[in-house]
């Protein structure tokens, strides 16, 4: 039995709450505090907490109502939360040492916030893309090159917010917004050599992902993969160290490769490479087995739509062949109402040429549909059947699936009324109740024979039918006695 208390904290709610970047900064700026003051007691880390709540609370709020409103209102929110604010907090910071002395959130908080919220602004802006103009999401290759990029960013923005910061080591985690704007190129120039910087270890997850691992470990194998991964890292780390050591903000004596000197083949080098893969392995296996999920699950739809198709297909030519034998008979008799007759025939072909593939029809095309049925069937076995029909004259402006319904009449017809030499009934009613319809079709059975066989084709045909478009929204009950056979469809039509 499932609980109620459980769902709002499921683990899906908290993974896609929208606050969550927000906790996300909280806690990571209550840390460096933390190690700033040398504490290690958890009776300093709650009070840092409450105070960065505190601090936070006009960047909550903004978030909160930009969540809850739409189109204009919520972009302005938007800016004014994650713009306006964080702007006038960090003019407020560098320009003010009482605000330095006692205020808690800095510029990495902002910069966490801005970080998290670009990643999600960008995934949903893809994912739009995917839906309206062409395939494309957000998956593993593109979100690791854009936080490579956004970490760039943060390094350049670091870097140039001091003077010569690579000969003064270690580099205070302060970033100057007004030295940045004033000095717009260096910027840039750090942002770029920080780039080819973050380029070399995206080319060993290119390499790991695309090759070793899609190529080696999952054709070749375990062995294959590991001593072609361990070639790959010998022979990259002393190239991808060469190439970052002629950038020019390497050109100092501590340099920003693992060993810190001009040294590529120094064997430190190589602990960032085996780190890259082996952080890389579980995630990229992660991503391929959603990927594959996914795959199978879109595979699985279109199979279901394939054979949804090919069923409501196979109704066609049996309701086709029971009709025009019908008036066949008609046309032997010399009836005079067989002119009638064809152009109800007609009428019946193009419900079931132009309507009869749709997905869904209206609940008044459909009634009209079962009324030309049921008038062709009455003029062949009007002198022996009793017919009891109750269908509504104004049907509720509902849609089900086409060709649905008349399957359960020419069962009626063909094994109930048809083969009966004796007075014989058909009890037909469809009503609704709260957007559910009851749909009852009941007839007598030949004296001849103990109960109504199923055809094949048709009674199963629906029964698929109903399980894959009305799944747990339907209940379909067939009683069979000696003398009737009654069938009993509810159907939940407010889904």
């Amino acid at each position: 039995m499932k609980s109620n208390l459980w769902p709002p904290f499921r683990l899906d709610w908290i993974a896609t709450n929208r606050y969550l970047p927000m906790l996300i900064a909280v806690w990571a700026t209550g840390l460096l505090a933390m190690d700033e003051m040398n504490s290690a007691y958890w009776e300093d880390f709650f009070p840092i907490l409450v105070q960065l709540c505190f601090e936070l609370s006009p960047i909550f709020i903004c978030q909160y109502f930009r969540l809850n409103t739409s189109g204009t209102t919520s972009k302005i929110w938007w800016l004014l939360g994650f713009a306006v604010i964080p702007l006038v907090a960090l003019l407020a910071y560098h320009n003010s040492m009482f605000v330095q002395q006692h205020l808690l959130s800095r510029d990495v908080t902002l910069f966490i916030l801005w970080l998290i919220e670009g990643i999600l602004f960008f995934n949903h802006w893809l994912q739009h893309k995917s839906k309206n103009r062409f395939k494309f999401a957000l998956n593993m290759d593109t979100g690791l090159l854009l936080v490579f990029i956004l970490l760039s960013f943060m390094w350049a923005l670091l870097l140039n917010s001091h003077e010569d910061p690579l000969n003064n080591q270690p580099i205070p985690f302060l970033i100057d917004v007004k030295r940045n704007v004033l000095n717009l190129g260096d910027l840039i120039a750090y942002w770029c050599q920080m780039m080819i910087l973050y380029g070399c270890l995206f080319v060993l997850y290119l390499i790991h992902h695309h090759l070793l691992i899609k190529r080696v470990l999952r054709q070749q194998g375990v062995v294959a993969y590991l001593w072609m991964t361990t070639l790959t890292v010998l022979i990259l780390y002393p190239v991808l160290s060469q190439l970052a050591l002629w950038l020019p903000l390497n050109q100092v004596q501590m340099t920003l490769i693992p060993s810190g000197d001009h040294n590529p083949f120094d064997f430190w080098n190589i602990y960032i490479a085996t780190l890259v893969m082996v952080i890389s392995l579980p995630v990229i296996l992660a991503f391929q087995a959603q990927a594959d999920y996914r795959d199978v699950a879109e595979l699985e739809q279109k199979t279901l739509q394939t054979e949804l198709k090919l069923l409501q297909q196979q109704i066609n030519p049996h309701f086709l062949f029971n009709t025009l034998n019908n008036l066949y008979a008609l046309s032997l008799t010399k009836s005079d109402v067989a002119p009638g007759m064809v152009l109800q025939l007609a009428n019946l072909l193009r419900f079931v040429v132009y309507k009869g593939g749709l997905d869904k029809v209206s609940l008044a095309d459909e009634v009209t549909y079962l009324n030309d049925y049921l008038a062709l069937q009455k003029v062949r076995v009007d002198n022996k059947c009793e017919f009891t029909i109750d269908l509504p004259s104004e049907p509720p402006g509902f849609y089900l699936s086409p060709l649905l319904l008349i399957v359960f009449l020419e069962n009626a017809f063909k094994h109930g009324i048809e083969p009966s030499n004796q007075k014989c009934w058909l009890n037909v009613s469809l009503t609704f109740v709260e957007g559910k319809l009851l749909f009852i079709c009941e007839n007598s059975l030949p004296k001849q024979k103990k109960a109504q066989p199923e055809p094949g084709i048709g009674l199963d045909n629906v029964r698929r039918r109903l399980e894959l478009i009305y799944k747990n929204q339907h209940e379909l009950d067939i009683l069979v006695s000696q003398e009737s056979y009654r069938v009993t469809l509810t159907l939940d039509l407010n889904e």
